[in-house]
C-alpha cells in the first residue's frame, strides 16, 4: 500500500497552478514539490520528508492551511512516515489531513474514505486493533455511499477501493481474533482478505505479503501443513516476483 501510487500525484496540477503565478513564493513550493518527489524516487524517506514539511508550510502560505492541496501534502508526510515505521508522527499527520478534509470536500468523497483506511492501518500497526476496526469501518461506509453516487465510467475503480478496504478491515479483524484465541476464525478472516488482495490489489503487493505472512504464522501455530506449505509457497513466489 505505502509505495502508494498518489503520493505526489498532486505535484503535476499544484505545478501548473504555480506555472501560472511566478512570485518567489510559488517558486520555492514548486521547488519543494520536485525536491520531495526525487527524494522519495530515489528512496531517500528522510529528505522526502524534510522537503515534504517544507513544501507543507509553503501550501499553508500560499493557498491555507484549510485546502485540499495542503491536506493532500500532509497525507502524503504520513504516508512517508508510515514507509519510515515513524507510526505515532504518522498517526498525527493523517488525522491533520483528515480534519481538513472533512472540511473541505464532500462529506462521502473517497480522498476521506482512503485517509481514514491509512488511520486504520497505522493504528494496526501501533497495535490499537480495535481503533483500527472503527477507522476501517467508517472508511467503508463512505466508500458505500460514494459508490451510490458514482457515474458508471468511475464505478469499476471505487468497487475495487472499497474490496480492497474491507480487505484491510478483514486483515485487522483477524488480528483481534488472534487476541482473543479464535485462531480458526482469524484463518477465515485471512484466507478471504489474502484472495481479495490478489484480485485487487496493483503493482504494490505490500497488503497481500502482510496477510500472507500472517496466515502462515497462524497456520503453524494450529499445525496445519498443508495450509503452511500453500502459503509459504504463495508467499515465496510474491516476494520472489517483486
Amino acid at each position: 500500500m505505502f509505495q502508494n501510487t498518489k503520493i505526489f500525484l498532486i505535484l503535476f496540477i499544484i505545478s501548473m497552478f504555480l506555472g501560472s503565478n511566478s512570485h518567489a513564493q510559488s517558486t520555492k513550493l514548486r521547488d519543494a514539490f520536485k525536491n520531495s518527489k526525487t527524494s522519495y524516487q530515489s528512496g531517500n524517506l528522510e529528505k522526502a520528508i524534510k522537503y515534504t514539511n517544507e513544501a507543507i508550510a509553503l501550501s499553508e502560505i500560499d493557498f491555507g492551511i484549510n485546502h485540499f492541496y495542503t491536506a493532500t501534502l500532509i497525507a502524503n508526510l504520513g504516508t512517508l512516515q508510515y514507509e519510515k515505521s515513524l507510526f505515532k508522527d504518522s498517526e498525527v499527520s493523517f488525522l491533520k489531513s483528515l480534519n481538513i478534509r472533512k472540511k473541505v470536500l464532500d462529506i462521502d468523497h473517497e480522498d476521506i474514505a482512503e485517509t481514514l483506511n491509512y488511520i486504520a492501518l497505522n493504528n494496526r500497526k501501533l497495535n490499537k486493533f480495535e481503533e483500527a476496526l472503527n477507522y476501517h469501518n467508517e472508511a467503508l461506509l463512505i466508500m458505500s455511499r460514494s459508490i451510490a453516487k458514482t457515474n458508471p465510467h468511475a464505478i469499476n475503480e471505487r468497487n475495487r477501493k472499497g474490496a480492497l478496504y474491507r480487505a484491510s478491515a478483514m486483515h485487522t479483524k483477524a488480528l483481534i481474533e488472534i487476541k482473543n484465541g479464535n485462531i480458526n476464525d482469524a484463518i477465515g478472516l485471512l484466507k478471504t482478505a489474502s484472495r481479495i488482495f490478489a484480485n485487487s490489489l496493483g503493482k504494490d503487493k505490500t497488503e497481500l505479503i502482510e496477510a500472507y505472512e500472517e496466515l502462515y504464522k497462524q497456520a503453524k501455530t494450529i499445525n496445519d501443513s498443508d495450509l503452511v506449505n500453500k502459503t509459504k509457497n504463495r508467499l515465496n513466489k510474491l516476494l520472489k516476483d517483486i
